[in-house]
């Protein structure tokens, strides 16, 4: 029976002097416990909020977008209608053309529209209403109670980008209606079908953030509003497996559909436990979590162990509670009575060879 301990194959093995330390590192960063998967942990698993935080607080879309302001840049057209006055409505002259981009008065390269009686005026930046006002009053000399409007009649100056697995990636323009993240997915044209659903990845300026895309469906929140020169990409999904080790009918890595898997629909997807070989009283969850240097960088990981008994019942319940997570590696250990037939299956043929050799030596 013995001989148990040095039969060929995986087994959990919980001693501290087994577990992989680093050299240099702390073997306190590496320690870990087996837990039991019951309520108490069904109940505190993470319930995957948003690593968009980092950008601020969770808020409703219309929170997100009730402060948001258009601001002209360089290449907008802009229109500008006083009223009462043709000629200075319409730059190539009265009643030429209905045209828009033609109505259109081009922001400059160095940010400015020219305007008669005014000549050139800064208006990058600025937003629509900011513009009126100051050619309102520079109209005053020239034209009494000027009544001015202004609209953006061509938005080119600011886009944010859509990239990966979505329908229709591309440049998508922002306009003076805001678009926010399930917005720009929306005039991508959804999701293609091996779409990472579960997270998106933000990139702006020098910065990078993940936004958890179930959380932001499911509850509205979370929802973040684009800027110029933002890149919004959906990775695929091909990351995001499980990986079902051990007495199980297949040994697969099993996708996560549409960013969830319970621990139960993975033994499932892999046609169950093998009942002639598996110990049902030790299938285990091992998860790897990253150990962070002082400068953040992670130069190793510690195992997360978690064990379910399922020699009851009521334990599928809780497997079908248990959320994987993405690179999950569910191993399922064998019995001790296998691993004493693999132990024998491993000394029969030295037996069998022994034997041979002493009926030779004999004969």
């Amino acid at each position: 029976m013995t001989g148990c301990t040095v039969v060929p194959g995986i087994r959990m093995d919980h001693r501290p002097d087994h577990r992989f330390v680093p050299e240099g590192a702390d073997a306190a960063d590496f320690d870990f416990e087996v837990r039991e998967i019951n309520a108490d942990v069904i109940r505190t698993q993470d319930p995957r909020v948003a690593p968009a935080l980092n950008i601020g607080d969770v808020r409703s879309r219309e929170q997100v977008t009730d402060d948001y302001e258009y601001r002209v840049g360089i290449g907008d057209l802009l229109m500008v209608v006083v009223w009462e006055h043709p000629d200075l409505t319409n730059p190539i002259g009265a009643g030429t053309t209905t045209e828009l981009d033609q109505l259109g008065r081009l922001v400059r390269e160095d940010g400015t529209m020219f305007f008669p009686y005014m000549g050139l005026i800064d208006v990058d930046g600025k937003s629509v209403e900011e513009i009126r006002k100051i050619i309102e009053i520079g109209l005053e000399p020239f034209v009494t109670r000027p009544q001015v409007d202004v609209r953006v009649v061509g938005f080119r100056s600011k886009r944010a980008y859509i990239t990966g697995e979505v329908r229709d990636p591309g440049a998508l323009p922002l306009e003076d209606s805001p678009m926010t993240v399930m917005d720009a997915i929306n005039a991508a044209s959804g999701f293609s079908e091996v779409a990472d659903r579960r997270r998106a990845v933000l990139t702006r300026g020098e910065e990078q953030f993940e936004i958890d895309i179930l959380n932001l469906y499911a509850t509205g929140s979370g929802d973040l509003l684009l800027r110029d020169n933002d890149v919004l990409h959906i990775p695929d999904n091909s990351v995001n497996r499980v990986f079902m080790v051990g007495e199980l009918e297949r040994q697969i890595a099993v996708p996560l559909k549409d960013g969830r898997l319970s621990l139960a629909e993975a033994i499932s997807e892999v046609e169950g436990l093998d009942l002639s070989r598996a110990n049902t009283a030790e299938i285990y969850v091992i998860r790897s979590t990253p150990v962070r240097k002082p400068d953040g960088t992670v130069h190793a990981v510690r195992p997360e162990v978690y064990r379910l008994d399922a020699r009851s019942a009521p334990a599928l319940i809780l497997a079908d509670g248990f959320e994987l997570q993405p690179r999950d590696v569910v191993f399922v250990s064998a019995s001790p009575l296998v691993r004493f037939n693999r132990v024998v299956a491993q000394y029969v043929p030295i037996i069998q060879a022994l034997w041979q050799t002493d009926r030779i030596l004999r004969d």
